[in-house]
């Protein structure tokens, strides 16, 4: 296979789902990707840290990013999700700022990521009105994804926000049996481990769950939704 069919199925591949390339015609679109990485991850691996200096701008092509905060006690917030036609939008505000990276970036799992080097995406997309647009409609929806979470964490018992994220959780994975652990739940509710702990004990003691090694099963999904 030729270097230059190669490169056209890389762009074809891109352009699906970023249509927002397409924008910057031919010429320039095989410039980004001659400068740029295609680059697989598996789950866990960590792509910026906090205080890192951003060196590129990751474009999502399948799996999940993880973008969250970490307290000196050690609890985790997350900030946002970035999935396949998603980019980091604290790493374009990075470039844009020239601050280092605020967060902390972690594969949540197994991913493929079209990384653009800072350089080429200042000289390439920053100023590109196209380009701006999408990055300006993907931050409006973060921000009311961030302010439902906001909302939650301010004024929902947690009982309720656990419910509401098992049932959510569920949905997205197409199974009442979710492979999750205390942790990774109180992190995603911006609370304790022990908290969590205690609620998902109760919830089995109603009969509501069942509970197993990092496994947690919805047994009476009705008893959750009575709780919203």
């Amino acid at each position: 296979m030729s270097e230059r069919r190669r490169k056209a199925m890389d762009a074809a591949s891109l352009t699906k789902l970023f249509p927002v390339l397409q924008t910057l015609g031919e010429k320039a679109l095989e410039a980004l990707i001659g400068e740029g990485s295609l680059v697989r991850r598996e789950a866990g691996a960590i792509l910026m840290r906090r205080g890192e200096t951003c060196p590129h701008v990751p474009l999502v092509l399948s799996g999940v990013l993880r973008v969250y905060k970490l307290s000196p006690g050690g609890r985790e917030m997350t900030l946002y999700r970035a999935e396949a036609g998603d980019t980091c939008l604290v790493s374009v505000a990075c470039k844009l700022t020239g601050e280092d990276f605020p967060a902390i970036a972690q594969v949540e799992e197994d991913a493929e990521m079209f990384l653009i080097p800072g350089g080429v995406y200042q000289r390439t997309l920053e100023g590109h009105l196209p380009w701006k647009d999408f990055v300006i409609m993907t931050l409006y929806r973060r921000l009311a994804e961030s302010l439902q979470v906001l909302e939650s964490v301010t004024f929902e018992r947690v009982d309720r926000r656990l419910a509401a994220w098992l049932l959510e959780r569920a949905a997205q994975v197409g199974s009442a049996t979710l492979r999750v652990t205390h942790e990774q739940i109180a992190a995603e509710l911006g609370t304790a481990r022990e908290v969590v702990s205690r609620m998902l004990g109760e919830m089995r003691h109603q009969g509501w769950l069942e509970m197993g090694r990092k496994r947690v099963t919805i047994a009476d999904r009705g008893a959750l939704e009575d709780l919203l």
